[in-house]
């Protein structure tokens, strides 16, 4: 094996120079990766890239083969610059811009080879490149490019890193973010005429995209996904360089394919970012929002201790597409006991129970209080937040809120201890002509009535007396003035507490 690897180096001087060009070109085309890939700007690359052909033929026509490099280099630097420039300075976007230049450049390109059609110009070698063909003069070139765009980026990282994430912060502390704009595209410019000989200008794209992109699937610092995406373009030039040797094939298309199958094995075993890592925890995270939110339903703040029967939880269950099986899990975890009667929270399935009702009420409370979120959508705003919230975030949403004692509803937060303050008070239905009392707290079961209650004004603290009871009305005074009929399904879910008396409290679990 290690034969392989040694003797092409040894009885080839190609062979040598093909490696430190591909080396090269591997690694300072992934650094570059790294700032395009995090500045969006991944197709900028492909625009330069295509402008470099105009420069080829224009070098050649004026110098031979000895112009080719300064022509493309020149070409390059010339039109990422116009690219920047028309972008800072019109209302025309840069993907729109790099469309008009890229494709522009190229076409003049391609027409000025089949005007003047030089011997000396080869189209699949420019395009698709061949390493193992480097000359020395060829090598010499490639490695200073390489050094000074790495030298560069390095002195400037600070100033890459700051403008990369957070462009408006760059400009406020008076960064010249216009000359990281230019310099950018005159590193890149570089870096894609050393690779001509390498990859050839078509497959450079893939190189100053693969490698950043792979990284940024392992790691999320700037620095380290440049030492990442570095080592990979290593591998990528080492191993396509060999496989380009022994298969036969383009130097370019070999080194694009094992950067490429790189891609594909962060894309699916990054421990974190990675196919199958973002599948389990999708799975976990699933499992672990069904036991909250069943936890919840089996809650009871009357009785935390009650019993639900197997038939209201099975119900419950089908609506989530599972089954009673999920029970067992609980029980397995010590959450729930479940015998004959049905099921119940244990001590510790009734702490759990009550730090999900203090998160989703503490929710309620900050979305109504802070984005002025209507009381009949608050219920589905915290539902979706509930699960994404830690308990360290608990803490500080319940000191940011002043401690609230109830939600915008009227239910009572439990404490961050696990006590459940309880409001005295009767469903609004059963209240007697004549009685008047002030509104505890209104139910959020059910959004229709919620509204109605809201468009009556039939709110927390909202005095309301009732005048007359009929079958299935209450005529009620709300406030000083407002008379409303009100149906039972209402006023069943509006307690209410006398006004002559104060609110009675009991401890909770």
């Amino acid at each position: 094996m290690i034969d392989l690897l040694i003797d092409p180096l040894t009885q080839y001087g190609f062979m040598r120079l093909g490696l430190a060009a591909a080396v090269t070109v591997g690694v300072t085309s992934a650094v570059l990766s790294c700032l395009l890939v995090v500045r969006h700007q991944a197709l900028l690359g492909d625009a330069i890239s295509h402008a470099v052909l105009l420069g080829v033929a224009v070098g050649y026509l004026f110098a031979q083969t000895a112009g080719i490099f300064w022509g493309a280099l020149v070409v390059a630097v010339a039109s990422g610059t116009l690219i920047t420039y028309i972008e800072r300075h019109s209302p025309v976007k840069l993907d729109a811009v790099m469309g008009i230049i890229f494709t522009a450049t190229f076409a003049a390109g391609l027409a000025l080879i089949s005007i003047t059609k030089p011997r000396g110009i080869d189209l699949f070698h420019i395009l698709f490149g061949n390493v193992l063909g480097v000359s020395g003069s060829d090598l010499a070139l490639t490695v200073a490019s390489g050094v000074t765009v790495l030298v560069v980026v390095l002195a400037r990282f600070r100033a890459f890193h700051l403008w990369s994430f957070d462009p408006l912060m760059a400009r406020a502390i008076g960064m010249r973010v216009g000359v990281l704009e230019y310099l950018l595209t005159g590193l890149l410019s570089a870096t894609i005429v050393a690779a001509l000989q390498a990859v050839g200008l078509i497959l450079v794209i893939a190189m100053l995209v693969t490698p950043g992109a792979t990284a940024l699937l392992l790691t999320t610092r700037l620095r380290n996904m440049m030492v990442v995406a570095a080592a990979v373009g290593l591998v990528a030039a080492v191993g396509g360089l060999y496989v380009s040797f022994y298969v036969d094939i383009a130097s370019g298309p070999a080194i694009v394919l094992v950067a490429t199958a790189a891609f594909a094995l962060a894309l699916l075993f990054a421990p974190r970012r990675g196919v199958l890592a973002r599948t389990v925890q999708r799975r976990r995270t699933a499992r672990r929002v069904l036991t909250e939110d069943l936890l919840k339903a089996l809650f009871n703040a009357d009785d935390p201790s009650a019993v639900t029967s197997l038939a209201a939880v099975g119900t419950w269950l089908r609506g989530r597409s599972t089954n009673l099986r999920w029970l067992r899990r609980l029980v397995r975890q010590g959450l729930v006991d479940l015998d004959a009667d049905g099921a119940r929270l244990t001590t510790a399935g009734q702490r759990e129970a009550l730090r999900m009702v203090r998160t989703h009420r503490l929710l309620e409370r900050f979305a109504h209080d802070a984005d002025g979120v209507p009381l009949p959508q608050l219920h589905d705003v915290a539902e979706r937040l509930e699960h994404e919230v830690d308990p360290a975030g608990v803490r500080d949403l319940d000191r940011l809120l002043g401690a609230p004692q109830t939600d915008p509803h009227g239910h009572p937060i439990p404490s961050g201890t696990g006590q459940l303050r309880r409001i005295a008070g009767r469903p609004l239905s059963d209240q007697p002509p004549g009685a008047a009392g002030r509104v505890a707290m209104v139910g959020d079961d059910r959004t229709d009535l919620l509204e109605r209650m809201v468009d009556l004004g039939i709110l927390p603290d909202q005095a309301v007396t009732v005048l007359n009871r009929a079958d299935d009305t209450l005529t009620v005074r709300v406030g000083e003035h407002d008379v409303l009929q009100v149906s039972t399904d209402l006023a069943d879910r509006v307690y209410v507490v006398p006004t002559d008396r104060d609110v009675p409290t009991a401890p909770g679990v």
